[in-house]
């Protein structure tokens, strides 16, 4: 009828899955269908699967908004990750940004290896160090999990700050001590000599596997926490020049490797004095280099 006024389509997170869910499907975007029911209770300030219970529910202009918003920018690849600010990793969460390389599953091998390491000696003795601590994800769950002193060192300024918001998030504050620089020199002199456990997820990746990488990978996540050099050695290089000097008698390191240059990284770290052992990922990979000394 004339005068009437228009009638809006409704829009529920039902209606929102419908529609967004084939849409970043065209764009490419795997696992769909999760990402837009992490999106939307993400803009909702809810569990993902108190969605289901809420499929019929009314969303208002400014929780369109958000949503539309969230779904544009993960259709353009961007990590849902970083869209939400956070990750689960080792049954906590972490805070991630665009700072800090988000923890992946694999990773959560390198602190399996140090807790069960550490349980086994007393609790004065447990020093340890984290090389590239990024978002804190190794470092933190560690302490989370057995008491411990860590020494954690990253290049990025604006990454320790990302993690040092972790290990207050995750009450864990006093058990760590963060040093900007790069590798072992940034440790100073009133920081200990030698360390019972070294745990590191370098930057592995070569530069001339840039292009394999997916877009949200290659274009969002800093460059300093995935790329080694030309060979993507050059960060096991500079670990390797002074990890036996740095280990205790009786001590390990747990390196993270790229699974095909397993024989390229452990002859770096050859030496006399450390018993190197390849440990694998569920998939049968060597993901972990572990030296005892």
């Amino acid at each position: 009828m004339t005068g009437e006024k228009e009638i809006k389509p409704l829009w529920t997170p039902l209606k929102i899955i419908q529609w967004a869910v084939p849409y970043l499907g065209e764009k490419g975007i795997p696992n769909a269908r999760f990402d837009v029911e992490t999106l939307i209770a993400f803009a909702l300030k809810i569990d993902r699967l108190k969605v289901y219970l809420q499929f019929d529910r009314p969303l208002d202009g400014s929780e369109l908004s958000v949503i539309r918003e969230l779904l544009k920018r993960r259709s353009q690849n961007v990590p849902i990750q970083y869209l939400t600010g956070k990750r689960e990793f080792y049954g906590l969460t972490f805070k991630v940004s665009p700072d800090v390389l988000i923890p992946r599953p694999e990773t959560e091998q390198v602190v399996e290896e140090a807790i069960q390491y550490l349980k086994g000696i007393p609790e004065e003795k447990r020093l340890v160090l984290d090389l590239g601590t990024g978002s804190g994800c190794i470092a933190l769950s560690i302490a989370k999990n057995v008491p411990c002193r860590i020494w954690a060192v990253d290049i990025s300024e604006k990454a320790l700050i990302i993690a040092a918001e972790n290990a207050q998030a995750l009450s864990v504050e006093e058990a760590v001590r963060w040093r900007n620089g790069d590798w072992f020199s940034a440790l100073n002199s009133k920081d200990p000599d030698q360390f019972q456990v070294i745990v590191s997820n370098p930057p592995y990746i070569s530069l001339n596997e840039t292009r394999d990488l997916p877009s949200e990978v290659r274009d969002f996540e800093p460059p300093e926490a995935l790329f080694g050099g030309e060979t993507g050695l050059n960060a096991y290089k500079e670990l390797a020049q002074n990890m036996n000097k740095r280990l205790i008698l009786g001590g390990i390191a747990l390196i993270e490797i790229h699974p095909h240059r397993q024989n390229a990284i452990s002859e770096l770290f050859k030496s006399p004095d450390l018993k190197e052992t390849l440990c694998r990922d569920l998939q049968g990979l060597p993901r972990v280099l572990k030296l005892e000394k």
